[in-house]
């Protein structure tokens, strides 16, 4: 007879481990189904907005996090050509006065190890590893879920896609879409913060603008290293979505010097202090347009699986935090059924993805600006100050549980 589970959570990174905390803590019985051999975050650091950081506090574990992170005190933008000051947003204390939490700069492991944790401490939900979703077949009342190299198939009322970018929960479900190729490429490295640079030694968010690039950096790991992005405009066709992808010392060496010859000498000390470089390419998908592209039926999708977007909002583990929590949220409404429960998750969180989506896709052509649009940038910025570079909408949005009543 098939292992049987009220709940299934197919993907264990930090969507999933978040479906299954927000979740869990509920009562529900769960499972979770991670493909990999042991549950870990790979990649680098990450930012974690206010709005996320509410949740992730409501769940317990906000003063792990900041031990582990760091709160920077300010953004700061600067022109990578000149290394002049664009504009600067404070942060740090003024944040927690105006959303009633820090902004926190960590590493995905570190997030990864809290959540699994928190996970394991705070409810009865189970994980399997090497468990690849092969397929899904729907009936009546139970799904049968089918995994490669596994002779043991699985049953659950529920199942909640949390996979990532190449989601087969969606494939399976939701039909099979390929995502969207943005010809961008990030490269990653993290530095021990004694090797940086002495100027940029500080507790901030630093990006630096410059003619189809930019590059980020702040603290990770209470302080002791520093996370580098350069993110990139390129020729070469970005067919490999994932966080490493293969190549070369010699071609990422070669890609940087051609997009860094033009920049300042203090933004060039800082790439040439770091070593062993990560390449990554940029996909996301086209911003969601209804309901039904994140719940149909008994299935439903949040993080990658359901709104895959660019990094230039630094909101790609925010919204799937959020996604968790309002799915648990609306799960707890039994006088509706699991269907209706499903979608009203989806009709709360769609347009709001949507506008993330849509955001970081700007906001890419704001940071590599050239010519007049440039100018036109920096003159707002510079006018605009934290006014500008604040985002309410963003920071400031409190989940909750409108009911869609006329899609019943």
């Amino acid at each position: 007879m098939p292992a049987q589970k009220h709940m299934a959570v197919v993907g264990g990174g930090i969507a999933g481990l978040s479906a299954a905390l927000a979740l869990g803590r509920t009562g529900n019985d769960l499972q979770v189904f991670e493909k990999a051999s042991e549950i870990s975050e790979i990649g680098a650091g990450i930012g974690l907005g206010p709005n996320a950081m509410r949740v992730l506090q409501e769940w317990g574990v906000r003063q792990t996090l900041l031990e582990l992170g760091c709160v920077p005190q300010q953004l700061i933008a600067r022109d990578a050509g000149n290394g002049c000051v664009i504009s600067q947003l404070p942060m740090g204390q003024s944040f927690i006065d105006s959303y009633g939490a820090p902004y926190v700069t960590l590493h995905r492991a570190d997030l990864q190890q809290v959540l699994l944790s928190a996970v394991k401490q705070q409810t009865s939900a189970s994980l399997l590893t090497r468990h690849t979703l092969a397929a899904v077949k729907l009936s009546e009342h139970w799904m049968d879920l089918k995994f490669q190299d596994s002779i043991e198939n699985h049953q659950a009322q529920v199942l909640i896609g949390a996979d990532g970018l190449h989601s087969a929960v969606r494939s399976a479900v939701f039909g099979h879409h390929a995502p969207v190729a943005s010809g961008h490429w990030a490269y990653r490295a993290l530095l021990p913060m004694r090797e940086v640079p002495q100027d940029v030694r500080q507790i901030h968010i630093g990006i630096w603008m410059g003619r189809r690039l930019h590059v980020v950096h702040y603290p990770v790991r209470g302080g002791d290293a520093l996370n580098l992005v350069v993110l990139l405009e390129s020729h070469d066709s970005a067919t490999q979505p994932g966080w490493d992808v293969s190549r070369s010392t010699e071609q990422i060496t070669a890609d940087l010097k051609l997009a860094m010859h033009k920049s300042c000498t203090e933004l060039q000390d800082l790439i040439n202090a770091a070593q062993g470089w990560r390449a990554w390419c940029l996909f996301d998908r086209e911003p969601l347009q209804r309901a039904s592209q994140m719940a149909q039926g008994r299935v439903a999708l949040l993080g990658d699986a359901a709104h895959p977007m660019l990094p230039y909002l630094a909101q790609g583990a925010g919204m799937a935090i959020e996604d968790a929590a309002c799915l648990a949220m609306h799960w707890q409404n039994k006088s509706l059924t699991v269907e209706q429960r499903l979608l009203n998750y989806a009709q709360s969180r769609w347009q709001r993805v949507s506008r993330v989506q849509q955001r970081a896709r700007r906001n890419g052509n704001i940071f590599h600006a050239h010519g007049w649009f440039k100018i036109a940038r920096d003159a707002a910025m510079k006018i605009g100050g934290a006014r500008l570079m604040d985002l309410p909408w963003l920071y400031g949005h409190q989940l909750n549980l409108t009911a869609i009543e006329s899609d019943f």
